[in-house]
């Protein structure tokens, strides 16, 4: 009892003695950033930016009287490496930088274009640097650009961006992430991209393939379509609204899916690796316009063969176009073949690349359309 009592004391002396911050900066003397990104300028210098909370144009509500302040401000400053030119945006305000509160990272393309792992390494593995923050690549614009624009709904464009990848369906790629695809030898980043549109406000906009052999290097993109079928693949995919021509109904069917799943199997076939990927998803059709009826059993299962279909031959496109065009594996399937092959996989690990772009791999699709809702009639005669 009371070895159990001189316990509690010790515990209670640290816990007071923790409580105080006696080496860390009060919070009115930080100037904390939601947002940082990292881009070459014009004449190849290297250019930070960070999106910084200003106190007074938070809050207010409502009913504030005045005209509200804006709650941020953008600040960028070049610099021989990442640490100087983070002292020299520090030359430009009054309160000291803290990264500790990161929402967004921001990747310009001209510097994803030279190759962005030892420049955004500093980054990373700074103490303070949150690793639950998104990593996007900015496309033909710059990242202080994103930053300044003014969202519909968010206070910060940064929870805006999160917001918006969430709400179409592929879940958000962090910075940690990121990291385990650099460090993993089976899977290369396949990171989410956002650009400016022609009204000057953000739009995703696929996404960017790197090779981390060479420096994490930007070696292409994958449109929106594309970019749907790799992160089902990918298992980094929570909705998504699938629109087909169905030619047996004569016309075009869509159906909001969900409860995605995929499954890898790896096969050793004559001494070659073969890879068996199986994916399925549920969904309601939410607008019908071909003369079949969803609510009749024959019809419904025409109208999820055909999809299937379709779905299945423009994955397997994909995937070989991304075998013969890039070599890159940004589905992980080197992952499954160490997991399931480990004794095969060292001998083929170092080489990856070129095994992947002549991997056999099998698609099979499966698409449940479990409620036709009121899409199976229409108000026309």
């Amino acid at each position: 009892m009371k070895r159990i009592g001189r316990c509690i004391i010790v515990l209670l002396l640290i816990l007071f003695s923790t409580t105080g911050c006696w080496n860390l900066k009060e919070p009115n003397q930080l100037a904390f950033f939601t947002g940082n990104g990292l881009d070459l300028t014009e004449d190849g210098k290297l250019e930070a930016t960070v999106l910084i909370v200003t106190p007074a144009g938070i809050g207010g509500g409502q009913f504030s009287s005045g005209d509200k302040k804006k709650g941020y401000q953008v600040v960028s400053a070049t610099g021989k490496n990442v640490s100087d030119a983070i002292t020299n945006i520090q030359s430009k305000l009054s309160r000291h930088v803290f990264p500790g509160h990161r929402d967004i990272f921001l990747v310009g393309q001209r510097l994803a274009d030279q190759g962005i792992g030892e420049t955004i390494d500093p980054f990373l593995r700074n103490a303070h640097s949150d690793l639950r923050s998104l990593i996007y690549l900015v496309k033909d614009a710059k990242p202080e650009e994103i930053f300044s624009i003014e969202p519909f709904f968010d206070q910060f464009i940064t929870t805006s961006l999160s917001d918006e990848q969430t709400a179409i369906g592929i879940k958000p790629y962090l910075a940690r992430e990121f990291v385990i695809d650099v460090l993993s030898d089976g899977t290369q980043p396949l990171m989410p991209v956002v650009s400016l549109n022609p009204q000057n406000h953000y739009n995703f906009d696929g996404s960017a393939i790197f090779n981390k052999e060479d420096n994490v290097k930007l070696v292409g993109f994958l449109n929106k379509k594309e970019t749907f079928y790799a992160n089902w693949v990918k298992d980094r995919l929570s909705s998504h609204t699938l629109t087909s021509f169905i030619n047996q109904g004569d016309g075009t069917i869509s159906i909001t899916l969900g409860s995605f799943k995929r499954h890898i199997t790896v096969k050793e076939v004559d001494e070659e690796i073969h890879i068996d990927l199986r994916l399925s998803g549920k969904g309601t059709i939410i607008e019908n316009s071909t003369n079949l009826d969803p609510s009749k059993g024959v019809d419904l299962k025409l109208i999820e063969d055909e999809l299937e279909k379709i779905t299945q031959k423009a994955i397997e496109k994909q995937i070989k176009m991304v075998q013969k065009k890039y070599k890159m594996d940004i589905y992980g399937f080197g992952e499954s073949v160490h997991q399931q092959y480990p004794k095969q996989w060292k001998t083929i690990k170092h080489n990856w690349s070129e095994h992947f772009s002549q991997l056999h791999v099998s698609v099979n699709v499966d698409l449940t359309c479990n409620n036709p809702g009121q899409a199976n009639w229409s108000i026309y005669p």
